[in-house]
Order: structure tokens, then sequence, then C-alpha cells
């Protein structure tokens, strides 16, 4: 009987690993890039870039901002000189907007909120020393990211109406007529017993040691997103999320529960098939029932009107 427990446990924790794949986007698993990405263009690479340096502070970062939104007002200060009223109004929308930086800042300190099932979620690890800004673009939304209170990461989610419906691969061919040919990268996808090979992401890299990726967001947020960032933080905050997502996948509650070493007076294996086909746990991420709602986050950090119906979700 204990060799019945522990072969079927075997068993259970491989299927578990599959399902919470499966859970996360239908992903069995995704290729690794073959030998470095194709570098991209370098007047590309920088106009993307703009004014912000790897290694800048959260507050040099928020004064580059703050000196942008000043120059977005000059224009309608300029028109109204003649108007004091009218003048101090628009330069309280302008500290408005100025202050909504500072607010957007969050730090990644272990405490779960709704960034950790956003559209950044793959982004972030709680805990290791990471931070975030927001700042809403024209045609894009804006995420820097830190690694202590040194900027190494740059977020970009386009608008809707800038992915106009394009698949992931026409958007695809469209950044690569800007940055150059890139190195796809595919996953393997297991639904409903059929296996596919589909395009998960665009890489490029710069001769100066950033990486670009193009990544796919249209399966819940409909946006595409394009991220820059200094390849050797990225891959030392990558890996800490890769250990801790394996981590979640082989010491699950149920997993625990069943190899506790907890001594009773009864056989350990007695109830090995209840505990395998027993009620599942389910993890932030994986589906839901119809009373549950993901709240996807706005800018300022704020749950708001974006609010996503498990009955909506594939």
């Amino acid at each position: 009987m204990r060799r019945l427990g522990l072969s079927l446990l075997a068993v259970f924790m491989v299927l578990t690993a599959a399902q919470t794949a499966a859970a996360k986007g239908g992903k069995k698993s995704v290729e690794k890039s073959r030998g470095p990405a194709p570098v991209a263009s370098a007047k590309a690479i920088g106009e993307f870039k703009g004014e912000y340096k790897w290694g800048m502070t959260v507050q040099q970062v928020v004064d580059k901002l703050g000196a942008k939104i000043e120059e977005g007002y000059k224009e309608r200060l300029e028109k109204i000189r003649n108007d004091p009223g009218k003048i101090d109004q628009i330069r309280r929308e302008m500290k408005a907007d100025k202050d909504r930086i500072k607010k957007s800042l969050v730090k990644f300190e272990g405490a779960k909120g709704g960034w950790d099932v956003s559209i950044i979620d793959q982004e972030i690890a709680q805990n290791n020393g990471e931070s975030m800004l927001v700042y809403k673009e024209p045609k894009s939304t804006r995420y820097f990211f830190f690694s202590g209170d040194s900027l190494y990461k740059m977020f970009v989610a386009f608008d809707k109406d800038v992915v106009a419906g394009k698949s992931f691969v026409e958007f695809g061919d469209m950044m690569q007529k800007v940055y150059g040919k890139a190195q796809p990268v595919y996953r393997e996808v297991a639904m409903h017993g059929m296996r596919d090979r589909q395009l998960d992401s665009l890489l490029w890299r710069s001769a100066e040691g950033d990486g670009l990726r193009l990544v796919d967001r249209s399966k819940f947020y409909d946006v595409y997103c394009l991220v820059i960032y200094d390849s050797s933080t990225e891959e030392r905050n990558a890996e800490v999320r890769r250990r801790r997502a394996d981590t979640r996948i082989t010491t699950g509650s149920f997993v625990d529960g069943v190899i506790s070493d907890k001594l009773t007076d009864r056989d350990e294996n007695d109830n090995v098939i209840d505990r395998i086909t027993g009620k599942e746990v389910l993890k932030p991420g994986e589906r839901r029932g119809p009373q549950q709602n993901i709240k996807v986050p706005s800018p300022t950090g704020k749950s708001g009107g974006g609010e996503m119906k498990s009955e909506d979700r594939p």
C-alpha cells in the first residue's frame, strides 16, 4: 500500500505541474532562444529609450517626466498668459499630473496586490528589491522598473488603437520593419488534447547590452507590449521569478499535505486516493468560478473600471 501511495503521488505531481502550466494561458513549454538575438537598429533603440538611461534613480525619472509634463502645458499657458485666473487653473492641472506620477510609485515588498494579476504580472517578483513608476503616454502606457533605486527596464503597453485589430504576427512584422529582423520564440500549447506551436515573443538586442522583446498580452488585455531592459539585471531578476514559479508548482498546499512528516495513529497511505482526487486549491491566475472577478489596476495603481469576470475569460 505504501508503494502504491508513493507511485500515485509521483503521477499526481507530474499532472499537477502540467495542469498548472495549462491554466496559465495554456502554455506547456516555451522554447529557449537559440544563440544571441539579432542586433536591432541603433537609431530605433535610441528613440525608444529616449532620455532615460539605465541606472537613473526614481527621483531622476520623476524629474524627467515632470519636465515632459511641463513642456506639454507650455503652449496652453502661452495662449492665456494675459488671463491670471486661467493660468492658475492650468497650473493646478499640471501639478495634479506631476503628483500622479509620484503617487504611482509602488514597491514590491511582499504584499500581494492588484499588480500580481495585471498586465505586468510576469515582470515582477515580490521581495526582490524592485519598484515601479507608471506614466501614461499619448498612445501607450510606460512602466519604469527599478532594481534597488536603479532603472533597469521599461515596459510599454500599446493602446488598443495602435494594435488596430492586427494579429500578433502582423504586429510583429510591423515592429521588424522598425527594429530589424527579430529572433522568434515559440511556445507549445496543449488544449483539448491537441498540440500547437504558437509565436510567443520576438527578441532583439543592442550593441550596448540592451535586450528588447515584443510580447503578446492580447489574451486578457487586447494589447501587445514592447519591453526594453538592461540584459544582465533582467536576467538576474528573471531567474528569481523562474525559481519562485517552480517552487509554487512543486510545493503547493496539496503536495505539502501529502508528504507531511506529521505522525498519526493511522496508516499514512490509507486515504491517498481521497487526497489525490480531493478539491483543487486554485492559485492566482488559474481558472476561477463564476462568482470571482479579477481586478485590473489602473495606471495609478488603484483598482478601477477594468474588471474582468471569469466568464469573460477564454
